[in-house]
């Protein structure tokens, strides 16, 4: 799977390196902790592995709609799947900051997210086995619900123990090859499920227990961290500061306008268990599952850099570019099926999630690119927390819509979203372009 170059890198990230080179780069760690390098470096990327990969396996789009429609939960609910995911791991990042950063030693608030994410896992594997229908749904929506939870504290506590004990420029490396090594496992377990045929529901229940054996794994790796005490002082209450900051939105035009673009896009990313749905609809194998899971690690793979590349030169054209592929794609899947009433040939829906797994990564990417270039000078930290402040509750209001939209068909909630899109491809078009002309520092 890997070259010959690709395993040697990633020996070398993950193998001791001696005093002297780890001391010429530890610049902005402590003295005391720069002989711990190399260890910390290898723990770090196993944990970050560990982390990647349990969220691979129980993943919101792909995997838990399935494992809904296997414990016949009904498809309003499984609407809910993606914005608690994602809503639940944004709002406590503002609540608890303050929190983790009054302990001096902050891998154990990781432990405690990673251990609680395990026990949520559990939890769900036991109602999957013991419950069904709306009551199994509404179990395993609770438990997702506080693994996203978990999983914020998790966030928060991984950028600072990341901070205090890698050198600034080692992080990306860190970070990067735990990315890229879940990665690669995570297209085993595609080919995996590619060569099951039905998935009976006990077999689901393996893959919620084997995610969370691995949240174990990767505690056992990350305990073993070295990490110094550090400072406690000047902790801010993120939801308070983040709720001061909301007069940004008032006061600043264009940002409140990239709000709304950035609220009618979330539609790339909420759209996609509905896919999987018509695909299990259409085919219930778990080869089928397997293929969509494989679909979604190469698009991303494939295409962030891509993206990367294309936001440095105009952040809002890929977010234009990005959400009409989305668009354009949801339109002709209701066109083909719901109106003409075409039959899906073999790799359909593999592709159609390739192609909106394209899209969303170039979303993600513009919309990241575009916020940070569009705020100016010390102002950057307010328009993230207010950003992610107001997206975190509106996917809660997302999920109910798409829960309504859902009584009617899966189909319906696809076009709806693909208009939502359109008509933010279509506002963003009054956007400043950032890249051409940088906002000042004062702004």
């Amino acid at each position: 799977m890997f070259g010959n170059d690709a395993k040697q890198r990633i020996i070398r990230l993950l193998a001791p390196h001696n005093g002297d080179e780890d001391a010429r780069v530890c610049k902005d760690i402590p003295d005391d902790a720069c002989h711990q390098v190399p260890a910390n470096r290898r723990w770090l990327i196993l944990g970050q592995l560990a982390s990647a990969l349990a969220e691979l396996l129980v993943n919101a789009k792909t995997v838990l709609p399935w494992l809904f429609q296997a414990v016949g939960a009904p498809v309003w609910l499984i609407g809910w799947l993606v914005p608690i995911r994602e809503s639940g791991s944004m709002l406590p990042q503002l609540l608890l900051g303050a929190w983790v950063r009054h302990m001096p030693v902050r891998k154990g608030a990781w432990l405690w997210g990673a251990g609680l994410q395990a026990g949520c896992l559990v939890l769900m594997a036991l109602t999957a086995l013991l419950f069904s229908g709306w009551l199994a749904g509404v179990l395993l929506l609770g438990g997702l619900a506080l693994m996203s939870l978990s999983r914020g504290l998790c966030s928060i506590a991984a950028k600072d123990v990341l901070g205090k004990t890698i050198p600034k420029n080692g992080r990306g490396r860190v970070t990067g090859t735990g990315a890229s090594l879940a990665g690669g496992l995570g297209l085993l377990f595609g080919l995996m499920l590619g060569w099951l045929g039905e998935l009976p529901l006990w077999g689901y229940v393996l893959i919620l227990l084997a995610a969370a054996a691995v949240w174990v794994l990767g505690m056992l790796c990350y305990r073993r961290i070295e990490e110094q005490p550090g400072a406690t002082e000047g902790g801010v209450n993120g939801w308070r500061h983040a709720l001061h900051s909301l007069q940004l939105v008032r006061d600043d035009a264009d940002f409140r306008r990239f709000l709304l673009v950035r609220t009618l896009l979330l539609s790339t990313a909420l759209v996609t268990p509905y896919y999987v749905l018509l695909a299990q609809d259409h085919d219930g194998a778990a080869r089928v599952l397997g293929s969509l899971v494989i679909a979604q690690g190469l698009a991303q793979f494939a295409s962030s850099w891509v993206w990367g590349w294309l936001a440095d030169l105009s952040s809002r054209r890929v977010l234009q570019l990005a959400g009409a592929i989305a668009a354009l794609l949801g339109l002709a899947v209701w066109l083909h099926l719901g109106v003409l009433g075409g039959t899906p040939f073999a790799g359909y829906f593999a592709g159609v999630v390739f192609v909106l797994s394209l899209a969303h990564a170039g979303v993600r990417v513009g919309r990241k690119t575009y916020l940070v270039d569009l705020a100016g000078g010390n102002r950057r930290t307010d328009y993230v927390a207010v950003s992610n402040t107001l997206m975190g509750v509106l996917l809660l209001l997302a999920g109910a819509l798409s829960m309504l939209l859902a009584l009617l068909s899966g189909l319906a909630v696809i076009l709806v979203f693909s208009l939502l899109a359109l008509l933010g491809v279509w506002l963003a078009q009054s956007l400043p372009d950032v890249q051409a002309d940088a906002p000042s520092e004062d702004k």
